[in-house]
């Protein structure tokens, strides 16, 4: 057993299929067709990544698999964090089911699982049969939008008037296979203009961003005028046939001169003909505040909408359920879905 194990003793009786070795689970994970980002061994090494535990169904014949993060809690006990989950195409909801009970025969007293897989109804009622609900109100819209690139695209009116007035000044596409810190870190200051316009909750620091583009899964696009000056940029995950919206970086300017939609269009076509299949925008938040634009904007680029598995929540106590409920969306202020 890891040593990183050893803070949370209820996890000394593992079951021998369940949870193994880093290098052991990353092997096997090469097997499953869609990776998601957040489930990457780039995306681990780029974030905090003590106290991880990472578990598999079965090692010879896998169908599941994922990793989290440990906290030990007080009043709750051990929480695990998922946030993704790799499935092979041919699970059913038995197979949900058991590996879920696994994990939670580990000893965890609180498990979150975030997975942006499409929806499928197996896996619903296999979460649900292992223990699992729905949390009592979602931190993450549960919606997204795919844009088929294979496909002749069909973008709205007001999409192809942004790329026109985008052209018309000149603006410059680039993409950066091997940026350098001063590129990440250009990249976090037009992230930050957007951050506080959206009053997003989350930082990026240039550490992280190098970690995740020092692999070929991940990569960094830029609009630009010609006289170098950065507008907007975009951090894109690619996974065999699929292309995931990761971070979009866009300035005050941006917004005024088409470059934003300018360079959404021009990744398009830069995936289109590497063969890329499908572009998934990762989170769509339709409603009624400022966020609602962010949607608005996606949707001209006439994709068509999708549901997520999204989030779900074992608690062992119905008091800790409520309580940290409470504890997220009126302490933390986190905003509800």
């Amino acid at each position: 057993m890891p040593e990183k194990f050893s803070v949370f003793p209820s996890l000394h009786l593992i079951k021998k299929n369940m949870m193994i070795e880093r290098k052991t689970f990353f092997e096997v994970q090469k097997s499953f067709p869609d990776i998601p980002f957040s489930q990457t061994e780039e995306w681990l090494d780029s974030i905090n990544n003590n106290n991880i535990c990472y578990f598999v169904d079965n090692v010879q014949q896998p169908r599941i698999c994922c990793w989290g993060r440990m906290y030990g809690r007080k009043l709750i006990g051990n929480h695990l964090l998922i946030d993704g989950i790799s499935l092979k195409n041919d699970i059913n909801s038995k197979h949900v089911r058991d590996f879920f009970k696994s994990i939670i025969s580990e000893g965890f007293k609180l498990i979150e699982l975030s997975d942006i897989n499409n929806y499928n109804a197996d896996f619903e009622i296999g979460i649900r049969r292992a223990g699992f609900l729905r949390p009592l109100g979602s931190t993450l819209s549960p919606l997204t939008l795919i844009v088929n690139l294979q496909s002749p695209f069909s973008f709205h009116r007001d999409w192809r008037r942004n790329v026109r007035k985008a052209i018309e000044q000149d603006i410059q596409f680039e993409y950066l296979p091997n940026p350098t810190i001063d590129q990440t870190n250009t990249f976090i200051r037009l992230f930050n203009q957007l951050k506080e316009r959206k009053n997003l909750g989350f930082t990026l620091t240039s550490e992280g961003l190098l970690k995740l583009l020092s692999k070929e899964h991940f990569k960094l696009f830029f609009a630009k005028t010609k006289e170098d000056k950065y507008l907007a940029g975009r951090l894109i995950y690619v996974n065999k046939k699929k292309a995931y919206d990761i971070y979009a970086a866009n300035s005050y300017e941006s917004l005024k001169n088409g470059s934003v939609y300018f360079l959404q269009e021009k990744i398009f076509y830069f995936l289109k003909e590497r063969g890329i299949e499908l572009f998934d925008y990762g989170r769509i938040p339709p409603g009624t505040d400022s966020i609602d634009d962010i949607y608005v904007a996606k949707s001209y680029s006439g994709g068509y909408p999708i549901l997520y598995n999204g989030q779900w929540q074992y608690c062992e106590s119905i008091l800790f359920d409520y309580l940290y409920s409470f504890y997220k969306h009126c302490i933390l202020k986190r905003k509800r879905y």
